[in-house]
């Protein structure tokens, strides 16, 4: 989890008291409350970065909620004082994802934390279109939230792909070990043949197969086709294309599981080959 200091040097969007009406059945705070608190917090963070009401107002544009990630962490009772703090994960185009935490503030403990991504919309077409060069300038300069499990991010997972790939092709198996925790365990049909096993359990056993295939083969190249991160499960599965030893290229998967912002386990799988 990360951690509050890196919280609080968010901007502060939200200062709010639980409510009476706030409780359910439970005595606690309600989770529509949560999500509601959540969402003031964003209205504010717009506001603060050219997405003001004047602006959406004058463009016709708007902003649509397209996907959110809610973890309930500690439940709220009547009377307490809770803070949203908001930052940026990710900024494209047309998108921005932000990642938001609920702060307990006598108890200076995490609450609650959501993740949102939000698309522009012109609410002529209903159709998504590009941030205005001074809206984007303004929320490319704002504060940069670390995620919630204090992994990755999109952002960072779709570099470590490009990395990945990088690494390999220059057959740098020491870089692509840096990334990985001393007990991960990998699953690969090749491993099978070449030390015996499909499972290597642990970072030694992993670098002396890697060493092993790459002394079988005089080269090596992928290509990626895309790669896909899940923030709930930390899994990022990457699709390329490998061809070892100028042998025609196959289709390949690689799912990597992380922890911390580390490998622990990960599965090569190889599909057609000729494409």
């Amino acid at each position: 989890m990360v951690d509050l200091s890196q919280v609080q040097a968010l901007e502060l969007t939200l200062q709010a008291v639980v409510e009476p009406r706030f409780l359910d059945s439970m005595g606690h705070m309600n989770v529509a409350w949560y999500v509601d608190l959540f969402n003031r917090g964003v209205w504010t963070f717009f506001a603060q970065h050219g997405l003001d009401e004047p602006y959406l107002s004058r463009t016709s544009r708007g902003m649509f909620a397209l996907e959110e990630n809610v973890r309930y962490l500690s439940e709220l009772r009547e009377g307490e004082a809770l803070h949203v703090h908001t930052g940026v994960l990710e900024l494209r185009p047309k998108t921005l994802r932000l990642q938001q935490f609920m702060v307990d503030v006598q108890k200076q403990k995490l609450a609650a934390t959501r993740e949102v991504v939000a698309a522009h919309i012109d609410l002529s077409s209903r159709r998504s279109i590009a941030f205005e060069a001074e809206v984007s300038a303004k929320l490319a300069a704002a504060p940069q939230a670390p995620p919630a499990s204090g992994g990755l991010t999109e952002a960072s997972a779709q570099a470590f792909a490009r990395a990945w790939v990088q690494a390999w092709n220059r057959l740098d198996a020491e870089a692509v070990l840096a990334h990985y925790a001393e007990d991960a365990v990998f699953i690969s049909p090749k491993a099978e043949r070449i030390v015996g096993t499909p499972r290597l359990a642990g970072k030694s056993a992993l670098r002396a197969y890697w060493q092993a295939a790459l002394s079988q083969i005089s080269s090596l190249h992928f290509e990626l086709d895309a790669a896909f991160w899940s923030a709930r499960s930390e899994t990022l599965t990457v699709l390329y294309r490998a061809s070892l030893g100028g042998s025609p290229p196959v289709r390949a998967t690689e799912v990597m599981r992380f922890r911390g912002g580390q490998v622990v386990q990960g599965e090569a799988l190889y599909g057609a080959s000729g494409v």
